[in-house]
């Protein structure tokens, strides 16, 4: 169950990330921004594996103690994801107001 629970933050918390990442971001910076997002998603996995491993070779509790961080980081990153960027619109969210008829 909590690996398929991390599964499910990890399959939506990069991708939504991306997203507002890339709206907020001007056309001519969006590939910056996302090589930077990017090297900075993928180096802690690089890390993260080898930690993992040698917690699962350690047995006992520690073989499942990987789960529990990553579902833990995962919703850490989420919600403070969210309460950073919750009143954040998009530009192609912003409503225009009316013009008034002279």
């Amino acid at each position: 169950a909590v690996f398929i629970v991390r599964s499910m933050l990890m399959m939506m918390s990069n991708p939504t990330e991306q997203s507002l990442l890339m709206g907020l971001v001007s056309k001519d910076e969006r590939s910056s921004a996302s090589a930077i997002t990017t090297a900075l998603w993928r180096f802690p996995n690089s890390i993260s594996t080898f930690v993992g491993a040698y917690l699962m070779g350690l047995g006992g509790f520690y073989l499942s103690l990987p789960f529990f961080l990553c579902t833990a980081l995962y919703l850490s990153s989420i919600s403070y994801f969210w309460f950073a960027f919750r009143d954040v619109q998009l530009p192609e969210e912003r409503v225009l107001a009316p013009i008034a008829a002279s």
